[in-house]
């Protein structure tokens, strides 16, 4: 997956795999979470949206199976 650096004061880069629907997240502190059959319109609102920070809290965390883990 590419990742995609983004501006925000949590969130360094945000990848997305269509063909399986999984969503990366790379935070500044060098965690990664995944997420599991994510849309991708939500991938897409959350490259344009102002805060990543508010979208990733309010519309991703605890809303799609996550998975922990270094993916590099």
């Amino acid at each position: 997956m590419d990742h995609h650096p983004v501006k925000s004061s949590r969130i360094a880069s945000i990848a997305y795999d269509e063909a399986s629907g999984i969503l990366e997240i790379r935070f500044h502190d060098d965690s990664t979470l995944r997420y599991e059959k994510v849309p991708e319109r939500i991938y897409r609102l959350f490259l344009q949206v102002v805060s990543k920070g508010r979208f990733y809290d309010g519309v991703i965390k605890g809303k799609f199976t996550e998975l922990r883990g270094n993916s590099r």
